[in-house]
């Protein structure tokens, strides 16, 4: 004959009415981490394409010089920038963008005989502080009629899960990641003179 306490360990040892519960705890959160995962990646994924649709339109606009005639030589480097950025983020021409333009930094260079690959030595990230480099972002070239140019466009793109996604991308400090795009071509011939362009 089982004493009450006897039995109650008996019940205690077979009863399962937990067991779904802990199961959950343990595939539920692995389940909740890999959709996290993939949402985050098709976030990035989406948001690169993003800044190659837009780098585009900034690149067409300089490869006909009609940048270049509306942007003038008396505007200061940091003011063109920040009309490129706008053409790139708000133009009639550009997409709709899955990152904020305040984190978008654009460089464009000139090489007047051929490709110059130090132009593309300069990081976008500064490994020391784990912020923008301070070099990038603030160069802007005119390119002239048949100059080979150089545009670099770089986004600051926060993650909602950083732990996740922090292998094979360069990153800030911050848990961001950075995102890369570039261009290079031969400009088309324009007039300068009729059009103020450089």
């Amino acid at each position: 004959m089982r004493t009450p306490r006897a039995g109650l360990a008996h019940r205690f040892v077979e009863d399962e009415s937990g067991a779904y519960v802990i199961e959950f705890a343990f595939f539920g959160s692995l389940f909740v981490a890999v959709i996290l995962i993939l949402f985050q990646y098709a976030f990035v994924h989406l948001a690169r394409q993003n800044l190659d649709a837009s780098l585009q339109v900034a690149t067409r606009a300089l490869l006909t010089g009609s940048f270049q005639s509306s942007n003038g030589a008396t505007l200061t480097p940091e003011k063109t920038l920040q009309n490129m950025r706008a053409l790139m983020c708000g133009g009639s021409n550009a997409p709709v963008v899955f990152f904020s333009c305040d984190n978008l930094k654009v460089d464009v260079q000139v090489s007047t005989t051929s490709f110059d690959t130090n132009a593309w030595s300069d990081s976008a990230v500064d490994s020391k502080s784990g912020g923008w480099s301070k070099s990038f972002g603030q160069n802007y070239q005119c390119p002239g009629s048949q100059s080979i140019a150089i545009v670099r466009a770089a986004v600051k793109l926060p993650l909602i899960a950083p732990l996740f996604l922090q292998i094979g991308m360069r990153n800030f400090s911050d848990g961001a990641v950075l995102l890369q795009s570039a261009s290079v071509f031969r400009v088309e011939p324009y007039d300068k003179s009729l059009t103020g362009g450089c």
